[in-house]
């Protein structure tokens, strides 16, 4: 037991060090020696489904945005929505530098990403999701470091205030690791909800990929830089009830994709195949370690009362998670022990599931 121990202890370790190995690698500055002009032309690309109740507004927002350049094109892409999404967009579907596809069936983000690329005409091409709010003039503040040659795509900031003004430890801490990233040049991972990227540096997805802003940002960085911009902020729903067990599973299910795509991994120099391993991978094992340790010491401390002290600990925190969360302490300490219970569980299920798929392929 004392071994489990000393394993979570070092992997807490380990992933709190990695900020200060980043810092230790040093800042790298965009190369700006022939930067382009401000930019007037862009290509916004809208991905909806099931949406309704957010379009209204995000809509109204971005054709706000738009209108401060010179030259633009909005395209939305349904994939078709069974919420009345695809009857609400229709009405734009004549309106000028609009264009809008309704598909006749669902075939996923990279399917919709890779669409909107094919229909862009502008080198400057933003991707945005229909859930989240977001900050003003966010657009131009979003395609402004793509003036510089040596960046590839550009990367908004989730804020770590939600939509109801509540705080998450995790995504501020996230956002704390990106920031020394982007510091570096090599951002692992752009914000999904909207980046922004050259459309010569944009790969073809393929459409089984799950974590399509990873594979996206793997790609990119083999040539160009990715930056974050913090004010550039993101507004979404509570953390808490973002991630449930089934996005976990979604989530481990698409760092194993990521795993599996060697040719991909080669798009990387070796620190930033350390930086991916060490920022996606090892905090994957921390989770489970904790939950083991947990547990562990409950047995152990039935044959040994130098065991109780640490069961003891560890079971009144995790009472203390389950009291309705009024201090920020506390809704940390909820939402810890929430994913650890759901990293414990669905990388074993995983890895059973994988196990069987390989012996039915066997037979």
């Amino acid at each position: 037991m004392i071994t489990i121990y000393l394993l979570t202890a070092l992997l807490i370790l380990l992933y709190l060090a990695y900020p200060l190995w980043l810092k230790a690698c040093g800042t790298v500055q965009p190369e700006d020696e022939s930067p382009e002009p401000d930019i007037q032309n862009i290509s916004l690309v809208l991905l909806s489904y099931n949406g309704l109740q957010y379009l209204k507004e995000k809509v109204d927002f971005l054709l706000s945005e738009l209108s401060g350049f010179q030259h633009y094109e909005f395209i939305i892409i349904d994939d078709n929505s069974t919420d009345g999404s695809k009857e609400f967009l229709k009405q734009f579907s004549n309106k000028k530098n609009i264009t809008v596809i309704l598909k006749s069936e669902h075939k996923g983000i990279p399917h919709s990403m890779n669409l909107g690329v094919t229909l862009a005409t502008s080198r400057y091409i933003v991707f945005c999701d229909q859930r989240q709010k977001l900050s003003s003039r966010i657009l131009h503040k979003i395609v402004g470091p793509l003036r510089s040659p040596s960046v590839g795509a550009v990367s908004s900031c989730i804020s770590q205030y939600d939509k109801k003004n509540k705080i998450s430890f995790f995504r501020e801490h996230e956002n704390f690791m990106k920031a020394i990233e982007s510091n570096c040049g090599c951002l692992i991972g752009v914000y999904g909800p909207l980046y922004a990227v050259r459309k010569e540096c944009y790969p073809i997805i393929p459409e089984h990929i799950i974590l399509d802003d990873l594979f996206l940002s793997i790609k990119v960085l083999r040539t160009k830089q990715i930056r974050l911009l913090g004010d550039c902020r993101i507004f979404d729903d509570s953390f808490s009830r973002l991630y449930d067990y089934q996005r976990t599973r979604r989530y481990l299910h698409g760092l194993l994709q990521i795993l599996k795509e060697e040719s991909l991994l080669n798009h990387l120099n070796n620190r930033q195949l350390i930086m991916l391993l060490w920022h996606k991978y090892l905090r994957l094992l921390i989770p489970p370690f904790l939950v083991i340790s947990y547990l562990g010491s409950g047995i152990c401390s039935i044959f040994s009362i130098g065991y109780l002290p640490v069961f003891v600990f560890l079971t009144l925190a995790l009472l203390l998670s389950l009291l309705p969360a009024f201090f920020t302490f506390q809704f940390i300490l909820k939402n810890l022990v929430r994913f650890s219970f759901f990293y414990f569980i669905a990388i074993p299920e995983i890895m059973i599931r994988l196990l069987f798929r390989k012996k039915s392929a066997c037979k």
